[in-house]
């Protein structure tokens, strides 16, 4: 505490208290909330350690905020790092602007700081093993609600946000197909899922109730982007696998591949990617795993 407050001023300590409050109120897991937090504190020390007073959002700039990045980059930390600290200050300013705390020439100026470039990622999907251990525990504790929305992610490669945004209106759902529709701006896509999909659908939509409306729902509404990631890492927790809703995504997107022998555009397509280069960074997981062919055998082997 004393260090905080040699750090920032009291009105800057209950500002970031009320950002953080916000943050829990949607949802924000605690860990989340202690990284924005860490990240705050690290550029208020750094500001305050060079100009000799504390630190004050009110008092900030982009100026500010490019000589911190930059003074991360010279101490050797990795891209990745500097980012998520560059996008915890943004989403703080941001959040002040909305409150009227902070003016918008603020906010449009620390959002147009960019980013450190850094090598995109090869996206990764599960192997056969963890991909069957972690159906195993989907079909022996998942909530019907749960194994459905599994099954979705693992059929169609949607975005966790176009998951939640789906409708029962945008299923068109029988014993023989199972078709979702996305819609994004004026665009839409059509994504047909197999077999194991229209069980798990069938039987959620049973318990539910086959009526429209939002089609993943809680005990408090619909449910949310971070409801959908809760759920996926409760379960991952228990098979002792490393899954998130990306890495269901990755998964369907390399066994498209396998299965339609490479077929770029059509996966743009179905993943909604703007531009093939996106989609070419799964090729070479699709074509050089061993267990490429898993996702659909285990698929299978759930359904």
């Amino acid at each position: 505490m004393a260090d905080l407050t040699r750090t920032v001023t009291e009105t800057e300590r209950h500002r970031f208290a009320a950002f953080a409050a916000a943050l829990a109120a949607d949802g924000k897991a605690r860990k989340t909330i202690d990284s924005y937090r860490s990240d705050w504190l690290g550029l208020a020390r750094w500001l305050s350690e060079r100009g000799g007073a504390r630190f004050d959002l009110t008092a900030f700039s982009a100026t500010d905020l490019v000589r911190f990045r930059d003074a991360c980059r010279s101490d050797g930390l990795r891209p990745s790092t500097i980012n998520r600290k560059l996008v915890a200050t943004k989403r703080y300013v941001d959040w002040a602007c909305d409150g009227g705390l902070v003016d918008r020439g603020l906010r449009d100026a620390v959002r147009a700081v960019g980013p450190v470039p850094q090598p995109r990622r090869r996206p990764q999907g599960l192997n056969s093993g963890d991909l069957s251990r972690f159906l195993r525990v989907m079909e022996e504790t998942g909530t019907l609600r749960d194994q459905a929305i599994v099954q979705v992610l693992l059929e169609s490669g949607l975005k966790v946000s176009e998951l939640v945004a789906l409708h029962r209106e945008d299923l068109s759902l029988s014993t023989r197909r199972a078709v979702i529709r996305v819609e994004r701006g004026d665009e839409a896509r059509a994504i047909a899922m197999g077999r194991p999909a229209r069980r798990k659908l069938r039987r959620y939509l049973s318990e539910r109730g086959n009526v429209d409306g939002p089609l993943f729902v809680g005990e408090r509404g619909p449910l949310t982007t971070n409801g959908v990631q809760r759920l996926v890492r409760k379960y991952c927790r228990v098979a002792g696998v490393k899954v998130s809703p990306s890495t269901l995504r990755h998964t369907f997107a390399k066994d498209f591949l396998k299965a339609s022998r490479g077929d770029l555009v059509a996966l743009a397509d179905l993943l909604g990617h703007e531009c093939v280069e996106t989609t070419r960074l799964y090729v070479q997981g699709a074509h050089g795993s061993a267990h490429a062919d898993a996702p659909r055998r285990a698929l299978a082997a759930a359904g």
